[in-house]
């Protein structure tokens, strides 16, 4: 058997793409294997043992031959991996002798076959000469025949490099590396499941921690705090100085506390549970509740600074309250930090646990809503932050003037921000005069210095009919600009450095760019909702606060007259008073205000009374138990200023359900369009 297998070899019909057989002894060819070597095959695998490979490529690729499809493929002893196309890296070995010569064997063989006959068995140029009993040295060919000299050495090359690999060999082979594969696999995915199970476990455990400070701070200083505070005398805190240091505590208690139960009843499904829905609609209160919160931090840790320096009692009460048994020897600083970094927390847990999460998972989607959620939370609070601290300059600013209250109404408006001051002389003829120059993103403001404190020259407003020009050079002014105001009246101001006027110059230029309007048509209708929609209740809180004109209704005779309206600095107090002055003349506690209703058939008086037909959707009343204030806003941001800062200030008479509904209110501004 062994012997009469040497004589065959395999060689590839490039005209068909196959491999058939052929005996170099015999002459014979055939499409499907002899039976001397499907007997040698069985052997090999019957002993466990793999049949050479047909050729050895580089790069540890060696080529194999169908026995079912008669098609090569390459197969690479190392990664395990089966190709059925020549990989890139897998070039022939130089020692290959058969490669050398398979091409032109082949060529040879293609030109005997006949186009217009069909063979059940390939036929050489050579195989009628081939017969039996004949070597191939017995053979006339040319010396440099390639058929030939290929059939030589494949006579002589081992029999196992004729055969083709054993198919159920190979095919046990590819399983054992599939089986592992697929062991190492199952054991990745249990590797991150439970990293999903720690991170979900980390998320509750947090959250209960969590609540748990909170319920001690109000336990241990809230509670206790207010009791002193409610005391007809002798009192040593005041509700205010508690309002400065604990403003929102109460709501964000309750919703935390709220979202830890939430939490709990979902772990009745553990370890099967679904965040991502819980933490969504929680992340939809934490907007409100840890803005105002966060941006009040900074002043409650003044506030508290304050106290310790100038009253040596309350400072006492505090550390005495730190001995408390649940308090674990932490001052309420160390619990008034820690709504501060939760929102940042839950960032990072959302993170982790929705990269842990397969596709396809039930809660992957509400977690990606429950993170952007928690995202837009953070950002809010950061443009909030940015805010407060722009306004806290502006009224640093103001207490400059001699006029410092005065001067606060004037400089704190919504969006504005300080860009920069400094000394300039005001050029007017042969007249040169020093002032100290602010500029404001819309406004450029100059004055003098006195003992009292800097006294207000003059004012120029930077809207979009403002202009800025450089001066052109003359004798006496070898570097100046001019701007020139919404009358026409122009103002020439000079640096002490000619660098210096032109940063002036480019700073108030690019001030008056931004104050241009841009027209607005149907098509800007979503951007224009959408501002109103994202403009945080904050700002609208500090607009209120610095006072703006509305239309306030007479109860008595249903008239109505244009009004200066503003909340007082603790937002305690709903005042109204002359426009031209901008006083006071009437206030009420919003404290003792039981609703908040909006358009003019809201209001019981307004039912009585009606309303201007343009005004009637802009109106808005603040319910109080004895009496309404009716008002009307003079456009629709302005409506949405003081309704939701009021809605902010006014508590629900059940303390659960918010007072607005801002889609509803939403859906009237879209009636404008």
């Amino acid at each position: 058997g062994w012997s009469r297998t040497m004589d065959w070899v395999l060689l590839e019909d490039e005209a068909t793409g196959s491999c058939y057989y052929a005996n170099t002894r015999t002459g014979e060819t055939c499409w499907e294997p002899p039976a001397e070597l499907a007997n040698v095959t069985a052997v090999h695998e019957a002993s466990g043992e793999v049949a050479a490979p047909y050729m050895k490529l580089s790069n540890d690729w060696y080529k194999y031959i169908d026995d079912e499809s008669r098609e090569a493929y390459y197969y690479n002893d190392v990664t395990k991996e089966t190709l059925w196309t020549m990989p890139l890296d897998a070039l022939p070995s130089e020692s290959n002798r058969n490669l050398r010569c398979r091409d032109a064997a082949s060529s040879v063989v293609r030109e005997d076959y006949s186009s217009d006959e069909e063979s059940n068995q390939p036929r050489s140029e050579y195989s009628s000469r081939l017969t039996m009993g004949t070597s191939v040295e017995d053979v006339d060919a040319p010396e440099d025949d390639v058929f030939v000299k290929h059939m030589s050495l494949m006579s002589c090359a081992p029999s196992s490099r004729q055969l083709s690999p054993s198919k159920p060999l190979m095919r046990a082979a590819a399983e054992s590396v599939g089986e592992d594969a697929e062991e190492e696999m199952r054991k990745k995915v249990e590797k991150r499941r439970a990293r999903r199970l720690k991170i979900l476990e980390e998320v509750f455990a947090s959250e209960k921690k969590y609540v748990e400070s909170l319920q001690t701070l109000e336990k241990v200083y809230m509670v206790p705090l207010r009791t002193v505070a409610s005391q007809p005398k002798g009192q040593i805190f005041t509700h205010a100085d508690l309002d400065n240091v604990f403003m929102n505590m109460d709501y964000i208690v309750k919703v935390n506390s709220k979202f830890l139960e939430e939490l709990v009843s979902e772990n009745a499904s553990w370890p099967d549970v679904h965040y991502g829905p819980i933490i969504k609609k929680a992340a939809k209160q934490f907007r409100g509740c840890y803005t105002r919160y966060v941006n009040n931090y900074d002043a409650a840790e003044q506030h508290l600074n304050k106290l310790k320096k100038s009253d040596k009692d309350k400072h006492r009460y505090l550390e005495v309250c730190k001995t408390h048994p649940d308090a674990g020897g932490l001052d309420v600083r160390s619990f008034l930090i820690q709504p501060v970094q939760r929102v940042p927390r839950y960032r990072m847990l959302l993170e982790d646990l929705l990269a842990h999460t397969d596709g396809g998972h039930p809660d992957e989607e509400p977690l990606k809503e429950a993170l952007e959620k928690v995202r837009e939370v953070a950002m809010h609070i950061n443009e909030e932050k940015r805010h407060i601290e722009e306004v806290d300059k502006l009224r640093r600013l103001a207490e400059r003037f001699a006029s410092a209250s005065s001067m606060e109404k004037e400089l704190v408006r919504y969006n504005r921000r300080f860009v920069r001051d400094g000394e300039l002389v005001k050029v007017r003829q042969a007249h040169r005069q020093r002032r100290h120059v602010f500029l404001f993103s819309d406004l450029l403001l100059y004055a003098v210095s006195s003992k009292a404190g800097l006294v207000v020259k003059g004012r120029i407003a930077l809207n979009d009919t403002a202009r800025v020009a450089m001066v052109a050079k003359t004798k006496d002014l070898q570097y100046a600009f001019a701007v020139v105001d919404e009358g026409g009246k122009g103002y020439t101001w000079v640096g002490d450095t000619e660098e210096l006027t032109r940063e002036w110059f480019e700073a108030i230029s690019t001030c008056i760019r931004g104050n241009r309007p841009e027209r607005r048509t149907m098509s800007d209708k979503p951007n224009i909702l959408a501002s109103v929609a994202t403009k945080s209740v904050q700002s609208r809180i500090e607009i209120c606060k610095a006072g703006t004109t509305l239309m306030k209704y007479n109860q008595r005779d249903g008239k109505s007259a244009a009004r200066w309206v503003k909340v007082s600095a603790d937002g305690a107090r709903i005042c109204w008073g002359d426009v031209k002055n901008k006083d006071t003349k009437s206030e009420l506690k919003l404290a003792e205000a039981v609703g908040l209703i909006h358009g003019a058939f809201s209001s019981a008086f307004f039912r009585s009374q009606g309303a201007k037909k343009d005004q009637d959707w802009l109106c808005f009343s603040v319910v109080f138990r004895g009496r309404t204030l009716d008002f009307a806003a003079t456009n629709a941001e302005l409506l949405l200023d003081w309704y939701l800062a009021l809605a902010a200030f006014i508590t629900p008479a059940n303390g659960d359900e918010p007072l607005l509904d801002e889609p509803a209110l939403r859906t009237r501004i879209e009636s404008m369009f």
